[in-house]
């Protein structure tokens, strides 16, 4: 069956069109209302923006007005003082109107020239009319069923209800393509899947597939009304957080996929590249990194994001290039460390299956929280192919401190400890150690495997690893 009723938790209001004006001008008039200021708002993606406050031309009267045209989309009035709002529609052609209401009851509401305000009027009380008799087969469908009863009529009945919503619907959207009401109805019906034959998994997967390849069908990307709407992001969102693997491979797909749709609407385009280059920043998800070097070599150093400035940009790409060479599948050089005797130790010459790195300070507070974790964990793996790496990172006059902690600190000694008095390896820079502690889980190629986990989580980790590899070995 279809979708019976799109679940839409707004009331929008009309909006008078005067086709030979220009600019906007839209009236409010509020009964029962004697606060002085009224805010305007709009959706915008995610976020709820303020477009205006204004000020009354008289008791309960206030004027939206100015000579550039409203971006189209779906504007809030918020009442004061509780904040509760009411919503109306503005598209690019009807941008002169009147809107009526009742501050103490907004649903009593009345408009005036707006064929798309009436539009979505109508479809909502059509809904109305429609929803209690839905709910009243459903009700008898549930009944039917605990007590065994045949239901086939009353699927029936359900199935005609929802044929005629949906004729209704594509009736709207077919005979008023440019109306915002068109768009929401529209963004908001679910994709109808195909009946496909085959084993229970290979329906899955075809009906995965299709529903996954026909999800945005139903959405104007080149629509610029659609990012201001509460539907798009949570669309969009969707998309990414639930069909979308979370790789950082798959992601950045996704998100080549979703900008290159946006990019006709301009404003959209710069939101969500924004966006993404922000969340992958400060994610706290392992290897989400590689987001950030993909958008800032593919869109930032590409021009592609113009509206940067230079210093700006400068550090994008700066920190890109520090991420660059760390990131997960990538080989670290060979670097040279030393002990606290001076000698040597390349990373090659660790001959483990494994080298957990753990880059630490005597100073740092987080990395006396977090050693016990690391030595409980050094004394657990010893002895299953790993070697656990840790190297200070004091410098210079401070490097002595490093040794005098090991020493008072029981069964560090046990680790591979090593640093470099005077940064003539320049591991900082290389493995981008910004904070202590640092965590690296390496193979023997020195392929990064795992990075920037907690000393805690080292063990779990390394199960998984090990247990990977046993599978990849007999497989």
């Amino acid at each position: 069956m279809r979708a019976f009723f799109l679940v839409i938790s707004f009331i929008l209001v009309s909006i008078c069109s005067g086709f030979s004006q220009s600019g906007h001008k839209i009236e409010f008039e509020l009964k029962n209302y004697d606060n002085d200021t009224l805010i305007i708002g709009y959706y915008f993606a995610d976020r709820q923006l303020v477009e205006d406050t204004l000020l009354a031309k008289a008791n309960g009267k206030f004027v939206l007005e100015g000579e550039e045209s409203l971006n189209p989309g779906i504007y809030l009035m918020l009442v004061k003082p509780d904040n509760s709002f009411l919503q109306f529609m503005v598209n690019e052609k009807e941008q002169h109107f009147k809107i009526k209401t009742n501050a103490l009851q907004l649903g009593d509401v009345s408009f005036k020239n707006t064929k798309d305000n009436d539009l979505f009027y109508d479809y909502l009380s059509f809904l109305k009319d429609h929803r209690p008799k839905s709910e009243e087969l459903k009700n008898k469908l549930k009944e039917s069923e605990e007590e065994g009863k045949e239901t086939g009529h009353i699927l029936e009945k359900l199935d005609a209800l929802d044929d005629e919503v949906f004729a209704y619907q594509q009736k709207i959207i077919g005979d008023h393509p440019d109306m915002i009401t068109s768009l929401l109805i529209k963004g908001n019906i679910d994709i109808e899947v195909p009946e496909y034959d085959g084993t229970k998994e290979e329906v899955q997967e075809k009906s995965f597939k299709y529903y996954k390849t026909h999800f945005f069908d139903n959405i104007e990307f080149d629509n610029p009304a659609s990012i201001r709407t509460p539907f798009f992001d949570t669309r969009i969102k969707n998309y990414i957080d639930k069909l979308i693997p979370q790789h950082p491979d798959s992601l950045a797909k996704a998100t080549d996929f979703i900008l290159e749709k946006l990019n006709p609407v301009e404003d959209a385009y710069k939101f969500y590249l924004s966006k993404y280059l922000n969340e992958a920043a400060n994610s706290k998800v392992v290897g989400m990194d590689a987001i950030y070097v993909h958008l800032v070599d593919n869109y930032y150093k590409k021009g592609k994001a113009p509206w940067v400035e230079e210093e700006t940009m400068q550090k994008l790409v700066d920190n890109a290039d520090r991420l660059r060479p760390v990131l997960i599948g990538k080989t670290v050089p060979d670097i040279e460390l030393y002990k606290e005797d001076g000698t040597p130790v390349k990373l090659s010459d660790i001959d483990t299956e494994y080298t957990v790195i753990m880059f630490w300070a005597p100073d740092c507070g987080h990395c006396k929280k977090s050693m016990p974790a690391a030595i409980d964990f050094n004394e657990s793996y010893k002895d299953k192919d790993v070697t656990l790496l840790a190297v200070c990172t004091k410098h210079t006059d401070k490097y002595k401190s490093c040794w005098e902690y090991i020493k008072n600190k029981e069964n560090m000694e046990n680790f591979l400890n090593v640093g470099d008095e005077f940064h003539r390896s320049r591991f900082k820079r290389i493995f981008n150690v910004r904070s202590t502690p640092m965590i690296y889980i390496l193979d023997r190629n020195r392929e990064i495997l795992v990075k920037s986990i907690g000393t805690k989580q080292i063990g779990e980790v390394m199960d998984q690893i090990i247990a990977l590899k046993k599978i990849e070995e007999k497989g």
